[in-house]
């Protein structure tokens, strides 16, 4: 089974106090590293500009990812800055959005999972989310459907805005990720387990499972039928809390599949997110490594 995660892979401009740093991003380089990583068979379809190209993508390469690589004018560029010690809290500026995805972007042939990842309201719409359930069950990370992006030019400042198409779109889709705010956006609800209930009833294709992450505090997963909470792993040592969500999905998504319950799924990607949290960039750990994080903490 082959999974195609389309959206985005960015550069991103990391700040941290005095410390700043440099490295890929995006959901979809974020995700498409961690199936690599555990294994699974990983299509990256992505657009950028054309001399980023060898930088962004080599760690996606030697990961064993195929990529399907459009041209853009630009690359989206991120600028993130942590206000907190825990990384819970963040600034985020968009200096650049790539090319939007159309349904020629799509893989030609059907597919059993399309992992969408879009990082702008601009990059993907309703038409394109319809078009890839019409190629197989729709995985969708909704946190770039909900952000605007300010002013055009040098510095424009992310906010979150409600999504107008939301109820046509999320009829073709099955699995759904937002964190709190932006559930509460969609939803009007500041209770994540309610939110989390609304949003995966408003899901058309089943399984119809909605994620709402909580960040230090774990997640919460519902389908039609009940709500689990995903208690975060301990930590002692957070480096960077960037691409830990798309880890998150992008390893639940992977255990589902394979036939892990909800919370089994859960707590699995829960560990993958964790292990992301304690170092720069994605993540790099191997199924065994999730499995001893796992055990310890049973132990």
């Amino acid at each position: 089974m082959t999974f195609h995660v389309i959206g985005h892979v960015t550069r991103d401009r990391i700040a941290h106090g005095s410390a700043t740093r440099e490295q890929p991003g995006g959901g979809a380089y974020y995700a498409g590293l961690t199936l690599a990583r555990l294994g699974a068979q990983v299509e990256v379809i992505t657009r950028l500009a054309a001399d980023d190209r060898p930088a962004l993508l080599r760690e996606l390469h030697a990961a064993g990812t195929h990529l399907t690589v459009g041209l853009s004018p630009a690359t989206t560029t991120f600028e993130n800055t942590w206000l907190d010690a825990a990384l819970t809290r963040r600034t985020q500026i968009v200096t650049a959005v790539a090319a939007p995805f159309t349904a020629a972007d799509l893989p030609t042939a059907d597919a059993a999972l399309l992992h969408l990842a879009p990082l702008t309201a601009s990059d993907m719409d309703t038409h394109f989310i319809e078009c890839a359930a019409a190629r197989g069950v729709v995985a969708l990370d909704a946190q770039g459907m909900v952000r605007q992006v300010g002013p055009a030019g040098r510095h424009g400042a992310v906010i979150v805005r409600p999504w107008e198409d939301a109820a046509t779109a999320l009829r073709w889709v099955s699995f759904l990720k937002v964190d709190v705010e932006e559930a509460a956006v969609l939803t009007g609800l500041a209770d994540p387990p309610r939110a989390a209930r609304q949003l995966a009833h408003r899901l058309g294709r089943a399984p119809c499972e909605a994620i709402v992450s909580l960040a230090e505090r774990g997640a919460v997963i519902a389908s039609p039928q009940r709500t689990h909470h995903i208690a975060a792993l301990p930590t002692t040592r957070p480096v960077d809390a960037t691409g830990c969500g798309d880890t998150f999905f992008a390893a639940y998504l992977l255990r589902r599949r394979r036939g892990d319950d909800i919370p089994a799924a859960g707590r699995f990607a829960a560990a993958c997110a964790t292990l992301t949290l304690e170092r720069f960039g994605a993540f790099a750990a191997t199924e065994p490594d999730v499995a001893d994080r796992l055990a310890t903490l049973e132990s």
